[in-house]
């Protein structure tokens, strides 16, 4: 997927795997605003989950004349009480020096025409309420605000809750042929498998 060009040599297109040092060095400045550990994502990391054999998420590149100045992660998400298909923003990213310069703009764009190519009609994000400036960009593309409590489950208390759990794991009964139900007859409905918040700076 390409971008068309946006003045000044600005355009924007799918990320590969050449792109894995580019991605990890905007994101380990992300990182660094955002209190986040700054090793953690190398472009070994960006190789192996993005470009491997089960990619975690696609990527988005900015450049401006040929040089990256910005990148958008995303993958897959649904809204089960509409029964909607939509993408999830982890990751937006611009550089210091190209802010305010419609890099933003086109990179939320690219990512909402991903969104429709792919037969879905939403994408969503989350942000710190510290982050006023993304805060305020978000508005200005017309965005939805909800107040939501962000949760999850990370290293020790993410190993706790399954390593303590001596609850008896009972193997659900057969799927019955065609049916696509469980015993009771509904449908069962898949948790969005999203990390509870993006990543903008």
């Amino acid at each position: 997927m390409s971008d068309a060009p946006r003045g000044r040599g600005l355009s924007v297109r799918r990320a590969t795997i050449e792109d894995a040092e580019a991605l990890a060095e905007m994101a380990q400045g992300l990182n660094a605003h955002q209190g986040d550990p700054v090793s953690s994502f190398s472009p070994a990391a960006a190789r192996r989950d993005g470009f491997g054999e089960a990619p975690c998420w696609t990527a988005l590149i900015a450049e401006r004349d040929g040089r990256p100045v910005g990148y958008a992660m995303f993958h897959a998400a649904y809204d089960a009480p509409h029964a909607a298909r939509g993408l999830y923003l982890q990751d937006l990213f611009v550089n210091d020096g190209e802010r305010r310069q419609g890099v933003g703009r086109a990179l939320m764009t690219a990512v909402a025409r991903e969104a429709r190519q792919a037969g879905c009609i939403f994408f969503w994000w989350t942000a710190k309420q510290w982050n006023t400036e993304a805060l305020a960009f978000y508005r200005k593309l017309g965005a939805m605000a909800d107040t939501v409590v962000a949760h999850a489950l990370f290293g020790e208390a993410f190993d706790q809750l399954i390593d303590g759990d001596t609850t008896a794991v009972i193997p659900p009964p057969p799927a019955r042929h065609g049916s696509g139900a469980g015993s009771d007859g509904q449908k069962a409905r898949s948790a969005p498998r999203t990390r509870p918040r993006t990543r903008a700076r």
